[in-house]
């Protein structure tokens, strides 16, 4: 006896990912860069000099052309409104007919050109932080550098530490990972705002590079150090249940009342820390141990924390943020 086969086509059923898949899905798609040591026999700054002075020329020139494509087309339409309105005829069917082919025109530059410059910025941004992050990654007991490029931080994180509070956006790229002395870290850059006075407008809480890893220290609750500079900047607001245990030369140690700060954290590292000056373009060091985990907010001006299009970079601040980066690395890790 023959069997008969249901010709339908079954039912498709689209099963949606689950959060943990959705998330192995994008950990997947995560943009990972080796960096390993810095071998370019050029000095890192003037590589990225390199790439800046070609894209900055790029969008010059891009832009003459545009001004004067723009000129032209205002000229064309003005001339073709003329036509339209002072003369019938011929004179409205040209001036329309002008008016058109300048709009289509404008369409059409506008389509071609639209994403020419952002893929370009987006490629000098990624040349620059490989460049920058190879030199100042590059220090002896530190391996398995990792650029991950597209990796970002979350308001989650900000809040978690316990440095600053109503922390309503964040910003953050250029995240590294690595281990020092056996020691995992990540270390990236990162922005928090809170709500500003007027309504939708947002304020900077800190700007800066962002340092985390583990500890071998067991205490109740938090501290929080604040290495100060020329400018209180970044202060943390998030202490109301904090007091302040020690103070001096712009050395501030905060934790709850009648807490040993020397015996949980160590005197040794206290005194190493004190050692840390903010000058130059470190503005402010908060650093927050909590029994487990500290997390360090290094402060940095515009010579650091902005990707240079228009002038130089300042090699300087770079020489320094490697040194604050190892520094810090050589203190924390126990």
């Amino acid at each position: 006896m023959s069997k008969k086969y249901n010709k339908e086509k079954p039912e498709v059923v689209v099963k949606e990912a689950t959060p943990e898949e959705e998330q192995a899905r994008l950990n997947k798609s995560l943009d990972e860069i080796k960096l390993g040591k810095y071998d370019n026999e050029k000095p890192f700054n003037e590589v990225v000099e390199e790439e800046r002075s070609q894209i900055f020329s790029t969008y010059k020139k891009s832009r003459t052309i545009n001004n004067i494509i723009t000129a032209i087309v205002v000229v064309i339409f003005i001339a073709s409104m003329v036509l339209f309105v002072q003369f019938k005829g011929w004179g409205q069917i040209v001036g329309g007919v002008a008016i058109g082919v300048a709009l289509v025109f404008m369409i059409v530059y506008y389509i071609l050109t639209r994403n020419k410059f952002p893929d370009t910025t987006k490629k000098y941004i990624r040349a620059f932080m490989i460049t920058t992050d190879k030199y100042v990654f590059d220090m002896d007991n530190l391996y398995d550098q990792t650029l991950f490029f597209e990796k970002r931080y979350t308001n989650e994180q900000a809040l978690n530490d316990r440095v600053y509070k109503d922390v309503i956006d964040t910003a953050s790229r250029n995240i590294v990972e690595g281990t020092y002395k056996e020691k995992p870290f990540q270390c990236g850059e990162y922005a928090l705002y809170k709500a500003g006075a007027k309504r939708g407008q947002k304020t900077v809480l800190f700007v800066g590079k962002y340092l985390t890893l583990e500890n071998n220290l067991h205490f109740e609750d938090r501290y929080i150090i604040r290495i100060l500079g020329e400018k209180d900047t970044d202060a943390p607001n998030d202490i109301e249940d904090l007091t302040i245990l020690s103070e001096q030369n712009k050395f501030v140690v905060y934790g709850k009342e009648g807490a040993n700060f020397e015996k949980d954290l160590g005197k040794d590292l206290i005194d190493n820390l004190k050692s840390i000056e903010c000058v130059g373009a470190l503005l402010n060091v908060n650093i927050v141990f909590w029994a487990g985990r500290t997390v360090a907010y290094l402060s940095y001006d515009d010579s650091v924390v902005a990707i240079p299009f228009d002038h130089e970079i300042n090699a300087a601040s770079y020489q320094q943020l490697k040194k604050n980066i190892a520094d810090l690395l050589e203190i924390l890790v126990d």
